[in-house]
């Protein structure tokens, strides 16, 4: 009787880890996948918008007047 209550014990065991490191295997890909999206998207938004904050820096520094600014962000944002 007591074998039968050991066994199912140490059954149980052993599934609750396996179960365990099955949820964390899929925690970690999860992640991992959500990651590597959001990085991405980052990425993508950064490459557009750098020639438009460039133009603003040059513009907060002097570089450029009113009207070269207007014509220049015009033509980026087509």
């Amino acid at each position: 009787m007591m074998d039968g209550m050991m066994m199912n014990s140490s059954m149980m065991l052993m599934m609750c880890m396996i179960m365990g490191v099955g949820a964390l295997i899929f925690v970690i890909i999860l992640g991992s996948t959500v990651y590597v999206v959001v990085r991405s998207l980052m990425m993508k938004s950064r490459v557009v918008d750098r020639p438009l904050m460039l133009l603003k820096e040059r513009y907060v520094k002097g570089e450029l007047s009113d009207e070269e600014y207007s014509r220049m962000r015009k033509t980026i944002s087509e």
